[in-house]
């Protein structure tokens, strides 16, 4: 096998899977608070908050990511983290309304993507490493540093 470089898109993809796992453990960590929280609660109302529980996280999950919408340029903390940003296709960053609208588009398009494989698969077949959201609200990734 010959030694592989990565280019350019290669390390952008690469760092988006790292800060994606890393929102991803953000937002578990506050799930595991917002639990333990219910459950005490739960404890003092016999059980009444306990129900709540399976309708509270897609809550936490979403707030996260449309709580990075007010934050310095629309990225969560990931993405600071691992130093990409990502622009529209006039090379600016996102207003308020498109980061909206460009969150809400990743909840529809992932869960679809991922039973079909398309969402795992696409990025790796295209040169530039976007994915499927990406084409379709025309936005791409850049390294920050």
């Amino acid at each position: 096998m010959k030694n592989y470089k990565l280019t350019y898109f290669d390390k952008i993809i690469l760092r988006r899977i790292l800060a994606s796992i890393t929102d991803l453990l953000i937002c578990l960590i506050i799930i595991l608070i917002v639990w333990i929280l219910l459950n005490v609660l739960g404890f003092i109302t016999f059980g009444i908050v306990e129900k709540a529980v399976p309708f509270i996280f897609p809550v936490i999950i979403s707030s996260y990511y449309s709580f990075s919408l007010g934050v310095k340029k629309g990225l969560t903390i990931g993405m600071v983290l691992f130093k990409i940003n990502f622009l529209s296709k006039n090379n600016q960053n996102l207003g308020v309304k498109e980061l909206l609208i460009y969150n809400l588009l990743f909840f529809l398009v992932i869960p679809i993507g991922i039973l079909l494989l398309i969402a795992i698969i696409f990025p790796l077949l295209s040169i530039e490493r976007r994915c499927l959201h990406d084409y379709i609200f025309k936005t791409k990734f850049i390294l920050a540093d």
